[in-house]
């Protein structure tokens, strides 16, 4: 699976797959317009762009609870 790079809001955003043989996981890492370079507690079976820039528009949220962020839990936070 090749690795998505792309662009939102003067962000540097990139999905990278690692991929074994039994599972797919998504690494998702944002470089935001200072320069800084964070990872985003996203869901690693979230594979889509229009996650990460709702993780973008809610501020950079932390987890909630145990496991990393899923698109529903994205959707409830106010966007900037």
């Amino acid at each position: 699976m090749k690795d998505k790079t792309w662009t939102y809001k003067n962000h540097d955003c990139r999905i990278e797959f690692h991929v074994e043989p039994d599972v797919c996981k998504a690494w998702h890492t944002v470089t935001k317009p200072n320069g800084e370079t964070v990872f985003a507690d996203i869901s690693p079976y979230d594979t889509t762009k229009g996650t990460v820039n709702h993780w973008i528009d809610a501020g950079y949220p932390s987890r909630i609870g145990a496991g990393p962020l899923r698109y529903e839990d994205l959707k409830n936070f106010k966007k900037n």
